[in-house]
């Protein structure tokens, strides 16, 4: 993941929250308070690039959840908003296409160390 993937996904989720105030939706509309969520979950995580993964595997799993969330944004959102999660969508699918890194193996050493620290 790119280092200011972080970032990306904050400043789309917060675009997609200003266009639904902007379109009428309400400060305390499922829409805004969800996303709203997501970023504080994104800031509060132990580890947010983690997070984000887990959430845009859960999105967009195979083709067939692809082609379903994209229709649904289509019917139930218009104009900036639609572009805007579009564009936040897009920033998710690139993620869960991702190959996720491979491990590093260790020295049995530095695994003592690991567990010596955690145990600590």
């Amino acid at each position: 993941m790119e280092p200011n993937t972080i970032n990306k996904v904050i400043d789309a989720l917060k675009a997609i929250v200003k266009s639904a105030l902007c379109q009428g939706f309400g400060r305390t509309s499922y829409l805004v308070i969800n996303h709203i969520k997501y970023i504080k979950n994104i800031r509060t995580a132990d580890d947010p690039e983690r997070y984000i993964s887990f959430i845009a595997k859960k999105l967009f799993p195979d083709d067939v959840a692809i082609l379903k969330r994209f229709e649904y944004i289509e019917l139930k959102y218009k104009d900036e908003l639609l572009f805007k999660f579009k564009e936040l969508y897009a920033i998710y699918l690139k993620i869960a296409r991702e190959k996720p890194p491979q491990r590093k193996n260790i020295s049995e050493a530095e695994a003592d160390d690991i567990l010596a620290e955690l145990l600590f």
